[in-house]
């Protein structure tokens, strides 16, 4: 807009000047030639068209000197295609020479200049912008997935105290618990009154009760772990505007370390399907293997950003990738019909 506003200045100028000049000659044939031709510099990219068109330009200065005074509009592009060599086509005005025609020309180029030098600048702050802005995706893409890390380290944090109180519970309590049923059972050998029998018979049914609470207890401190297939249905429910369908066909008792992994993946999953896709379904897939576990998240999105899917600084699929490595596992993703990633994590 700002280059237009400045050659339409320019084009009044020369027009002017023309009039005072010469006001008996066809005046609309030399506006609208030389608006062509300023035109044409306008929508040709390449240099070696705009080349060609100066040129013309220029040769039909020669038969005709009242084009020179339309020649400030031209020098207007040529100094923004070839800087200063503009000035070695100043000469030609002497050909029907004007002092204000030759103004018009160093306020043209004067123009021109601080013209290119705005470009440059604008050019250099969208380069900026840009940049800050692929940084700001990146910070919040791994302001999340340190989110996720902090998570996983408070759930493991509790876990390991969980594990202490476990077996602290095993070495005191639960050894002095065994070690009051042995001493009942000693005194029921020596004891021969049956009211002292009956009562110590009680009283050891109550510690082997206490024994085995203490013993489920110390269990589930030990093996508690997050409800795999509860936490993605619960994922799930929170993309309304995505139908998720669910397939969990795992077995195993899973490590807690393996079911925050798993659930980690599919949360990224999700989240690109959200983000980079207009997808409508979704598909989630957990098979037990004998040898591995595969997951499988597929979509049917047919809109996809996939510099934004697949950038390097993508945080995402690192993630994924590194806990496939962390398993042994490997992680294949592509598009076709949508986006798929496919995983697997090795057992043992």
């Amino acid at each position: 807009m700002r280059k237009l506003w400045e050659k339409s200045i320019v084009l009044l100028f020369c027009l002017y000047n023309m009039y005072n000049i010469s006001p008996n000659e066809n005046l609309a044939f030399y506006f609208l030639i030389s608006i062509i031709f300023s035109l044409a510099l306008d929508l040709f990219h390449k240099k070696r068209v705009k080349i060609i068109v100066y040129i013309s330009f220029l040769i039909l200065c020669f038969p005709n000197t009242l084009f020179v005074f339309y020649l400030p509009l031209i020098l207007y592009n040529m100094y923004i295609d070839f800087g200063l060599y503009t000035l070695f086509t100043l000469p030609l005005m002497l050909m029907d020479f004007s002092p204000m025609n030759f103004f018009v020309s160093i306020v043209s180029v004067h123009i021109a200049a601080m013209t290119k030098k705005y470009n440059i600048l604008l050019d250099d702050n969208k380069i900026v912008r840009d940049e800050l802005k692929e940084d700001t995706l990146y910070l919040e893409k791994y302001n999340e997935q340190l989110k996720i890390d902090k998570e996983k380290n408070i759930q493991i944090a509790i876990l390991t105290e969980r594990n202490r109180i476990a077996r602290e519970l095993h070495d005191s309590i639960g050894h002095g618990i065994s070690s009051s049923i042995l001493q009942v059972e000693a005194l029921k050998i020596i004891s021969t009154e049956d009211k002292i029998l009956k009562r110590l018979d009680i009283l050891q049914d109550t510690l082997k009760n206490g024994m085995e609470d203490i013993r489920k207890s110390i269990h589930n401190l030990y093996n508690e772990s997050l409800d795999l297939e509860n936490q993605i249905e619960k994922l799930s429910s929170q993309t309304p505007a995505i139908d998720v369908e669910l397939i969990y066909r795992v077995e195993d008792d899973l490590s807690y370390d393996l079911k925050f992994d798993i659930l980690s993946v599919i949360r990224e999953g999700i989240t690109n399907c959200v983000k980079h896709s207009n997808a409508t379904k979704l598909k989630i897939t957990l098979l037990d293997q004998p040898k591995f576990y595969t997951i499988i998240i597929k979509d049917n999105g047919s809109n996809f950003n996939k510099e934004a899917l697949l950038s390097n600084k993508g945080i995402g699929l690192i993630s994924i990738k590194e806990i496939a490595y962390k398993y042994n596992g490997l992680v294949n993703y592509k598009f076709d019909e949508g986006f798929k990633i496919h995983l697997t994590l090795m057992k043992g």
